[in-house]
């Protein structure tokens, strides 16, 4: 039985190849890609150059790490910067960076950390993709900081979606997606009965409210979003 994995279009073929060596059939679907946003990144290393001692960089994602490194953009070392999960962390690491990563990988983990609770008259600069983490920088202005987005990249969703091979729906077990919306792409493009009927694994509570509410009945909760977090809930799910 194979594994079925929504994720950006970048990370499918990477994913189910590692899915494979660690013994789980899987195939990739695409539902969205990314686009750089050129003016956005063009006025980031000024908005970096104003960071002193005492303020923070939050990176969101895998996207904007890689981003980053394709840009040459670096970031100054006098401040803390904080990546949201593991994946996004080795890919700032093995750029040489020292990264702060919360237990949990979501906005609310991010908010339990010591410096970010200490945050009161720093700047902290979020290197995000268009959308998303609203609340991050209002609990982080409401905190006394003084918060600047960097929307360095925007979410395409791709209008026929691609797989990394032939599938069918009778071979899936279960059902793998890292995002809100790439939940709710996957209801745009397959039968809604067939998504409820199947186990999803999603990376965090709230992805699992977002497909709670989409009438999915049975969810497991990945540690986060890297494959070897989501590898290791799969392999606990499917050799119950």
């Amino acid at each position: 039985m194979t594994v079925l994995i929504f994720r950006p279009e970048q990370k499918c073929a990477p994913s189910a190849a590692r899915f494979f060596a660690a013994g789980l059939p899987a195939v990739g679907v695409g539902l969205i890609t990314t686009q750089a946003n050129e003016q956005a990144l063009s006025s980031l290393p000024g908005s970096l150059r104003t960071l002193s001692s005492g303020d923070g960089i939050i990176v969101t994602s895998t996207v904007v790490g890689q981003l980053l490194a394709q840009q040459r953009i670096e970031l100054p070392n006098a401040v803390s910067i904080f990546a949201v999960g593991s994946s996004t962390a080795e890919g700032l690491r093995a750029q040489g960076y020292d990264v702060i990563v919360p237990l949990v990988p979501t906005t609310e983990g991010l908010l339990a950390l010591t410096p970010l609770k200490e945050i009161a008259g720093h700047k902290v600069v979020i290197i995000k993709g268009q959308g998303g983490r609203e609340d991050l920088a209002q609990q982080l202005t409401q905190r006394g900081a003084t918060v600047l987005l960097a929307d360095i990249y925007q979410r395409i969703k791709i209008a026929t979606p691609k797989a990394t091979q032939e599938w069918q729906a009778k071979q899936i077990r279960c059902i793998i997606a890292t995002s809100g919306e790439m939940i709710d792409t996957a209801f745009e493009h397959f039968d809604a009965k067939w998504l409820q009927s199947l186990p999803w694994i999603v990376v965090s509570p709230r992805t699992e409210q977002i497909a709670a509410k989409r009438g999915i009945n049975t969810i497991f909760v990945s540690d986060d979003a890297s494959d070897q977090a989501l590898i290791r809930r799969a392999k606990e799910f499917l050799e119950h």
